[in-house]
């Protein structure tokens, strides 16, 4: 995607799936299908995340496939 350079923009955290490791085994908790379990944290300020990242950082994700 090409940003329009006459604009502003500021970069938000949309979605931050969490996961959790046993630190015994160090594996992933998963679910019962062996795919990673993932968790979401309700309520949390991510937006420290994307302080100093500019829009020429991002990489478009492919969501046509």
């Amino acid at each position: 995607m090409i940003f329009d350079p006459n604009k502003t923009y500021t970069i938000h955290v949309w979605d931050m799936p969490i996961c959790v490791v046993d630190d015994e085994t160090e594996d992933y908790i998963r679910n019962k299908d062996g795919t990673v379990k993932l968790f979401n944290i309700p309520n949390y300020d991510y937006s420290y995340i994307c302080d100093g990242i500019d829009v020429d950082d991002l990489w478009e994700i492919d969501n046509d496939t």
